[in-house]
């Protein structure tokens, strides 16, 4: 969020009465009672009396710090004193306009039975196959960017939210913090009329920024919408919006400390820019350097009739990404009612999430898989016939989850190189796939598994029973059925099988594709995936690893390919997969292994030391035992195994406390599945010895 400079005297009038409010509690034991809260993701914003509200006299609470009340960093008791109307103006800065506009390639990305994204559409020439390969010589001409030098009108929106009328005040215009201009808004503004501000500029590159700042001596409700900082290299978005939205929302007071329906969500976009701006990775140190900012409100009563407006005489969309606002049938009505006392309270994550996908960014929750095994046996857990279930590697991101959270480490790298760049691809960035792909199976002491089977089922693909298998390098692939048709389950029959080698290391084939190239600079090139889709139906692949004998299950997810990719790994990626398999110098294993229920908190794990031991050999000296316990039904690299108690040679049961387990994500169930282990010397373990589990109903 831009830093306020206060220039404006504030003067709030709250009764004198206890004022019914919000309750924030830390980790060490402080509690804000009867504070104003707003929750910005990273930080809690905090004003701790009703007079403070609308200034820049907050605290800002980092979230780490906040104690979650039932999940929630915020307890909102707002009373009615929250929403009284005080008896004076509110200037606030709502957005500033750029034109000339940008074009953007929205609406003009098309897709062809291979998942290829191609630029066409009105506005554009047909440029046939070519246009797969050169997106660029389809917008040849089309105005993306602004010449050095060239002039541009800032056009400044303010409107008095306030419930008096405004006084004339004076403004500042200013560049990267200097003034480049002053003037004097001359007349008075009554209770939500707008007015306007224009200045030119000549622009230059770089990441610069535009202030509007008003300069008022009158009394105000708030002084925090006194100004305005935009990034003027930011992606800007188009809002769609019923008029009537204004006076409903001027109603009650919102969580930024104003009655403004556009203050608030100029708000989300000031949050939006800030977890940009914290989404800070390997690949990404500086964070995402790309920003947005409202550029344009349609104000219109009839929202269907706002497409038009939305494209220019060429057919092209002069702006990066828009959003509308649904009315309701009595909405459309004019029957707006009253105000919802909880609506302006919180943060609205679920705008934030989808202004992402305006910008690009696709669902990570289109990787979560709940497909595989629930008709073939083939694809279940062996121990009691449960479904492999998968659930994305890092849920807890704004595209996975929306908010409270940040944006992922792909998104990040995506929108690092594509900052520059016209908005409308979708997703391109699935394509950023290493050149050379590898698994490497290793066993419980990470030592390579050598000979192991490698099976691997595709989702979204079938194999085509009429293709012939190739062979690549000791590998086969199977060729897909490509009908255009991405939402297919996981494969009842693998696309790729092959034997890990002496270095337990499988390379997986470059399967062949039709290759394309988009305007961002992504290219779908042969890949293990073959021709996987932007919405990454296909990026997802279920592998089973036998050996002993005994089947695992783990996911390879193209999200992994792609932070590789970002982090410059672009000729070659890895990924170890830790197999519950034994060495060739593992100790014997416990046998008789057994889980008994005690409670609902308590299990009881029995073994018994191995019957047959080699009297005085070295290798099958057992110094001790580890028990383990796993919880859920998804891959061994989503839940892996985790160790609850490493015990003596003597041993030969432990109780669990169930309630005691890592804080992950088991969103399919979270049944346990527990193991032991003997250890040798050097603490080499045996294979992972599972106890029975009973069969899972489907």
């Amino acid at each position: 969020m831009s830093k306020i400079i206060v220039i404006s005297m504030l003067v709030v009038i709250f009764c004198a009465l206890q004022v019914s409010a919000d309750t924030v509690k830390l980790k060490d034991g402080t509690v804000y009672n009867n504070c104003f809260a707003r929750n910005e993701g990273i930080r809690i914003i905090l004003w701790e009396k009703p007079s403070d509200i609308g200034t820049p006299n907050y605290k800002v609470i980092p979230w780490s710090q906040v104690d979650l009340q039932g999940g929630q960093p915020i307890k909102f008791e707002r009373g009615g004193e929250f929403d009284a109307h005080p008896k004076l103006p509110d200037i606030g800065v709502s957005y500033i306009e750029i034109n000339p506009k940008l074009e953007s390639v929205h609406g003009h990305v098309d897709y062809d039975a291979w998942g290829r994204p191609c630029l066409r559409g009105k506005g554009l020439p047909d440029l046939g196959e070519d246009a797969y390969i050169h997106p660029e010589n389809v917008v040849k001409g089309i105005k993306l960017k602004y010449a050095p030098g060239e002039e541009i009108t800032m056009t400044a929106h303010v409107r008095n939210v306030g419930f008096e009328t405004a006084k004339p005040f004076d403004y500042i215009w200013l560049i990267d913090g200097q003034q480049i201009a002053r003037g004097k808004c001359k007349k008075a503004l009554k209770e939500l009329e707008e007015t306007t501000f224009e200045q030119k500029w000549k622009w230059q590159d770089g990441m610069h920024t535009v202030t509007f700042r008003v300069v008022s001596s009158e009394p105000e409700i708030a002084v925090i919408n006194n100004e305005l900082t935009d990034p003027l290299w930011g992606w800007g978005f188009t809002f769609v919006i019923n008029p009537g939205r204004i006076a409903w929302w001027h109603q009650r007071r919102n969580s930024y400390g104003t009655f403004s329906f556009e203050d608030y969500y100029r708000w989300q976009i000031d949050i939006m820019n800030l977890l940009m701006e914290n989404s800070v990775y390997p690949s990404a140190p500086n964070g995402i350097k790309a920003r947005v900012r409202i550029d344009r409100i349609i104000w219109t009563k009839d929202l269907d009739s706002a497409q038009p407006m939305l494209t220019d005489s060429t057919g092209l969309q002069p702006q990066q990404g828009a959003w509308y606002w649904g009315d309701t049938p009595d909405e459309k009505a004019g029957k707006w009612g009253e105000f919802p006392i909880t609506a302006g309270n919180d943060t609205e994550w679920s705008l934030i999430h989808e202004l992402g996908h305006q910008l690009g960014l696709i669902d990570w929750y289109g990787l979560d898989c709940d497909q595989a095994g629930e008709k073939d046996s083939n694809l279940q857990w062996p121990d009691n016939g449960e479904p492999v279930y998968h659930f994305m590697t890092h849920p807890d991101t704004m595209m996975h989850w929306h908010g409270p959270n940040l944006f992922s480490e792909v998104d990040a790298g995506y929108l690092n190189m594509s900052w520059d760049k016209p908005r409308g691809h979708y997703g391109d960035f699935i394509f950023a796939i290493p050149k050379e792909n590898f698994i490497r199976v290793v066993d419980v002491n990470g030592q390579p598994v050598v000979g192991a089977s490698v099976e691997i089922f595709q989702r979204g693909a079938k194999v085509d029973p009429n293709g012939e298998p190739v062979r690549d390098n000791g590998v086969t692939y199977f060729p897909v059925i490509e009908d255009g048709n991405f939402d297919n389950t996981i494969s009842r029959s693998p696309v790729i099988v092959g034997t890990t080698d002496k270095h337990g290391m499988i390379r997986l084939p470059n399967r062949p594709v039709k290759e394309v190239r988009t305007l961002n600079g992504f290219e779908r090139l042969p890949n293990p995936f073959g021709n996987i889709n932007v919405v990454g139906n296909r990026g997802l692949m279920l592998v089973k690893i036998t050996k002993y004998d005994r089947p695992v299950f783990f996911w390879y997810e193209v999200y992994n390919n792609n932070v590789a990719w970002f982090r410059g790994d672009k000729d070659e990626f890895t990924i170890t997969y830790k197999t519950p398999y034994r060495s060739i110098d593992s100790p014997l294993a416990p046998v008789s292994v057994n889980a008994a229920q005690i409670d609902d908190k308590r299990v009881k794990i029995s073994w018994q030391m191995p019957k047959e031991i080699r009297e005085r050999q070295y290798l099958d000296r057992i110094i001790g035992y580890k028990v383990y316990r796993r919880v859920g039904p998804m891959g061994l690299d989503d839940r892996p195994w985790f160790v609850v108690a490493t015990l003596g040679p003597t041993a030969t049961e432990f109780t669990i406390d169930l309630t005691e387990r890592p804080e992950d994500v088991y969103w399919y169930n979270d049944r346990s599945r527990f193991a032991v282990s003997s250890l040798g010397e050097t603490s080499m373990e045996s294979e992972l010895v599972e106890a029975p589990m009973q069969p899972v109903k489907q």
